[in-house]
């Protein structure tokens, strides 16, 4: 009941939202020329999205068992690249309601006509029952730079993560879209856009040190150590005390490749509404003790309507 409830109150929002616009407007990753053209004289622009997907992960991690999800966004972005966002998590059969939520700000910018970038910085708040690998932590920020050079789109990000745990995050992104609606003279954009990523960050390692010490105490029959007083002492009277064991364990962190990762999503647009349904297979490395994650595959659908 809590996951169809929860379903119906996030996909209520969206379309109430939606429903509300009067006018298309760009998105913020990729905006088509008929869109710019229309928000043409806006100072900013509204989008309100919709994800859902059959398991969460997170920068290349995830749980032994699959958590579905269903997600409802809305981000508010103004012609000089400021933008805010927020965006909320509900994951099927968990306790929580919304068992996570996520606050954005940021700069997006180009230089050229290849170059996009952007920083921002994000606030995660959790659910107290969330299963989420994402929940050791409460705070991101991050810096991404995606470079257009006609045969690929390559895609730089990096991401400092802190407060609980703290670790830093690259991932590195080779795409290209492929138009699809010239093959049956469609009217709208469609079209697949086939992505490569590599995802890397740091990963703390314990190493643990074992030292013996031999005792050496004179005079006849035993002496024991009163700080290891256990087997201390031969009892030949040799003056040969015995041994100390000393363990010491210390950690340290290594940057390592976490991940590797394609997807396959089809992107279309269908008047005020984005539509991309996409495939991802993902392949952890470098795993630790104790890491559930597997290789997996993931299937999502985002929607996004922006005005």
């Amino acid at each position: 009941m809590k996951n169809l409830f929860g379903f119906c109150f996030l996909f209520c929002f969206w379309l109430t939202s939606a429903a509300s616009a009067e006018e298309k407007a760009p998105t913020l990753v990729a905006p088509s020329p008929a869109q710019v053209q229309d928000t043409a004289t806006k100072n900013g622009w509204w989008t309100v999205g919709l994800e859902t997907a059959n398991n969460a992960s997170f920068f290349g991690r995830n749980t032994a068992q699959q958590y579905p999800y269903v997600a409802a966004s809305l981000t508010y972005t103004h012609t000089s690249g400021l933008f805010i966002s927020a965006m909320s998590y509900q994951l099927f059969n968990t306790e929580d309601f919304i068992d996570e939520t996520d606050v954005s700000a940021g700069y997006s910018f180009k230089i050229g006509n290849r170059f996009d970038g952007l920083v921002s910085y994000s606030r995660f708040f959790f659910g107290p029952n969330t299963p989420l690998v994402k929940s050791v932590t409460s705070n991101a920020a991050t810096a991404s730079g995606t470079l257009d050079w006609k045969y690929l789109l390559t895609g730089v990000t990096a991401s400092y993560i802190f407060g609980g745990s703290s670790d830093l995050f690259t991932v590195l992104d080779n795409s290209r879209y492929i138009p699809l609606q010239n093959l049956w003279k469609g009217k709208n954009p469609v079209g697949i856009d086939p992505k490569f990523s590599i995802i890397a960050g740091t990963q703390e390692f314990a190493q643990t040190h074992t030292v013996e010490t031999q005792n050496k105490k004179k005079g006849l029959g035993t002496v024991l150590d009163p700080l290891n007083p256990i087997g201390n002492g031969n009892g030949k009277g040799n003056g040969n005390g015995g041994t100390t064991t000393t363990t010491t364990t210390t950690t340290s962190k290594r940057f390592k490749v976490l991940n590797y990762s394609i997807t396959v999503p089809l992107v279309f647009s269908l008047y005020n509404v984005d539509i991309e349904p996409a495939y991802r297979f993902a392949l952890p490395v470098n795993r630790l003790e104790g890491d559930e994650s597997k290789a997996q595959s993931y299937a999502s659908l985002n929607l996004s309507y922006t005005f």
